[in-house]
């Protein structure tokens, strides 16, 4: 299944993909909630999957077109959002590091999460934007202490997130937070994609594009840090709930590593994609 929120920023509704169109789920069976993060948290996916199974003999005008309305993210407040720093061999060997003996672990804010197609903020106080693609998973269950052998079972999904990045805060402050949290930092969407759309989340090519050129362009393979290894590593002391992300890092290309290096602007274009997830289109603009 994919899964979606649309509608005004704020005030977002659980949606359905079916084709081009998108059921309104709590419409089509009002026992279901409104929001896709309650979903979760209610253990109610396969309740969501069998509204799909009917989805065909349901009313017209509890759909709306996919391209006629804005996608927020899928969850549109995840509550916690871990990202892994320097998890792909051909980003590593960019920065000219030695790969990591463990995940590096940070967060960002969740007020900084956007849809797939909302602008991209530059903040007015702050330079050196930069575009980091990833794949984003989703937590279908309270995750304490999973062991590496039954990390899917606490996975709902996934979705594609850019993990935007203002490198004169990040490595000017000393620690990560405010440079990855600025508001507009985290375009995610445009789908949860259930796991059972994507049986083999390592082998997913992985791509981003700023004013149509191609800057990182990879595979999941590359991960240093497998699903399974990173779910382990983060719930073994941080309890994730339903709705939670982990961002699992982002390939070689980053405009950081360029030389000269190369941030946005306003005005700038990025389009980014994860094979069999989503992809996304977003407009770069002054804060």
């Amino acid at each position: 299944m994919k899964l979606v929120s649309y509608g005004e920023a704020g005030s977002e509704r659980a949606g359905l993909v079916v084709g081009e169109r998108i059921l309104d789920i709590n419409r089509a069976a009002p026992d279901l909630p409104s929001e896709v993060k309650r979903i979760l948290e209610r253990g109610m996916l396969p309740a969501v999957e069998k509204l799909a199974a009917r989805a065909g003999g349901i009313r017209d005008d509890w759909f709306v077109g996919l391209k006629s309305v804005r996608l927020g993210a899928p969850v549109t407040r995840p509550g916690t959002i871990v990202c892994i720093g320097l998890n792909y061999k051909d980003h590593a060997e960019e920065n000219n590091l030695p790969l990591p003996k463990a995940p590096l672990m940070f967060c960002k804010a969740s007020s900084c999460v956007v849809g797939p197609a909302d602008d991209v903020v530059l903040p007015p106080h702050s330079g050196n934007i930069d575009w980091e693609v990833e794949l984003g998973v989703v937590i279908g269950q309270v995750a304490r202490r999973v062991k590496a052998s039954e990390a899917f079972d606490v996975v709902a999904g996934y979705v594609a997130s850019n993990d935007v990045s203002g490198r004169e805060a990040q490595f000017g402050d000393g620690q990560w937070f405010r440079g990855k949290s600025f508001d507009t930092f985290a375009p995610m969407g445009p789908y949860l994609v259930t796991k059972d759309e994507a049986p083999d989340p390592h082998n997913l090519h992985i791509s981003m594009k700023v004013n149509g050129e191609y800057k990182q362009r990879s595979n999941t393979s590359n991960l240093i840090f497998k699903l399974p290894e990173l779910i382990e590593y983060v719930t073994a002391g941080l309890t994730l709930y339903p709705g939670d992300v982990i961002s699992t890092g982002t390939p070689a290309g980053v405009g950081a590593c360029f030389k000269p290096p190369q941030f946005l602007k306003a005005g700038d274009v990025m389009e980014m994609e994860v094979e069999g997830v989503g992809t996304h289109r977003t407009r770069v603009v002054s804060g």
